[in-house]
C-alpha cells in the first residue's frame, strides 16, 4: 500500500475535530470513520487519512506516482489544509457572545466536498427539508449511482459523475423520497455539466461576488444554495444564509438564550456586526449546532 503525506500546518489544524463531526452525521457515506482513520474516495481513489505528529497520512491500494499529484491537489482542498482562520479566531476572541460558540471548535478545518458538482447536487436535495431527510436522501443517491467499496463492513461511496446522473430517470431516483422538482433539476444540472454548457468547476477561478452571480443564473438556485455552494466548495464564507432555519435556530439558542422567534432577521441582525466574518461566524455557529445536537453514530 502506497503513502502519501501532506505537512501539517503552522496554524491551528484539529483532524481529530474532522472526526468527531464525521461521527455526527449520516453524510460519511462519504466520510466513514473507523477509530483514528477516515476513509473516503479521493479523486477515484478509496483512501484512508489518519494525523500523524506532524502530516495527514494517506493511504490507498491505488495510489502510485502517477496518481499521487492529482490526490494531493484534492485531499489539500477538502482537507482545508490551505484556509488559515488566525484572523478569524483572533476577532472571535475578542467578542463574548462569539468566542463561547467558536472556542471549542478552534482547528476544525474548513473541509470541502471535491467537485462544485457535488456541493451543487447536494445542496438542491437539502432544499426546503429536514437535515436529516436530505441526509438519507443523499446517502440514497450514492447507494443507487455512485461507486462503492466496503471499509470493514460499512460502505464507502464515491460521488456520481454528471455522465451518470445525465442518464438518470424520474424512476430511478424516486427513492430518494424528493419533489419531483428537485429530482428533475438534478438532471438538468447533471446534463448541462456533462454537456459542458455548464462549467462549475470554472467558477473556482472566479472572484466571489461572480461567483455567486453565476450559480444564481442557475435555474432552481437562489440565495441560500448559492451562498452555500460557494462555503461548501470554495471553503469561503462572506455570505450569512439567513434563511438557514437550522441557522436561524443555533443564533436564537447560542446569541439569545433561546429567547425571542427564530427568524432571518434575527440572523441578520447577530451576525452582520461581525463584518468581513459574519457568513464564518454562522458557519461556525452550524458547526457547533451539529456538534451539540448529534450523537456519534457508532454510539
Amino acid at each position: 500500500m502506497t503513502e502519501l503525506r501532506l505537512p501539517l500546518p503552522d496554524y491551528a489544524y484539529r483532524f481529530d475535530l474532522l472526526l468527531e463531526f464525521a461521527r455526527r452525521i449520516a453524510y460519511p457515506a462519504r466520510m466513514v470513520v473507523r477509530g483514528d482513520a477516515l476513509w473516503r474516495f479521493t479523486a477515484g481513489h478509496l483512501l484512508s487519512y489518519r494525523q500523524s505528529a506532524d502530516a495527514i497520512a494517506i493511504r490507498g491500494e491505488t495510489l502510485s506516482a502517477e496518481t499521487k499529484p492529482g490526490v494531493e491537489a484534492r485531499s489539500r482542498r477538502w482537507l482545508g489544509l490551505d484556509r488559515d482562520l488566525t484572523a478569524f479566531y483572533r476577532m472571535s476572541a475578542r467578542d463574548p457572545y462569539l468566542w463561547p460558540v467558536v472556542e471549542p471548535l478552534v482547528g476544525l478545518p474548513i473541509f470541502c466536498s471535491e467537485t462544485v458538482f457535488e456541493a451543487l447536487i447536494t445542496l438542491i436535495i437539502e432544499q426546503h427539508i429536514a437535515w436529516k431527510s436530505a441526509q438519507r436522501s443523499q446517502r440514497e443517491l450514492l447507494r443507487i449511482s455512485g461507486r462503492t467499496l466496503l471499509v470493514g463492513e460499512t460502505p464507502a461511496y464515491d460521488f456520481p459523475a454528471p455522465e451518470r446522473l445525465a442518464r438518470a430517470s424520474r424512476a430511478e431516483l424516486k427513492p430518494l423520497k424528493i419533489t419531483n422538482k428537485r429530482i428533475d433539476q438534478i438532471i438538468a444540472v447533471a446534463d448541462a455539466v456533462a454537456s459542458g454548457e455548464l462549467d462549475l468547476e470554472g467558477i473556482r477561478q472566479l472572484p466571489t461576488a461572480e461567483a455567486y452571480e453565476r450559480l444564481l443564473a442557475i435555474k432552481g438556485v437562489g440565495h441560500w444554495t448559492a451562498s452555500n455552494v460557494i462555503g461548501r466548495a470554495l471553503g469561503r464564507y462572506p455570505y450569512i444564509s439567513h434563511n438557514d432555519v437550522a441557522l436561524q435556530a443555533a443564533a436564537r439558542e447560542y446569541f439569545h438564550g433561546g429567547a425571542g422567534p427564530k427568524s432571518a432577521a434575527q440572523v441578520c441582525e447577530t451576525l452582520e456586526r461581525y463584518g468581513e466574518f459574519a457568513g464564518m461566524a454562522g458557519h461556525f455557529t452550524l458547526l457547533r449546532w451539529v456538534l451539540d445536537r448529534y450523537s456519534p453514530l457508532d454510539s
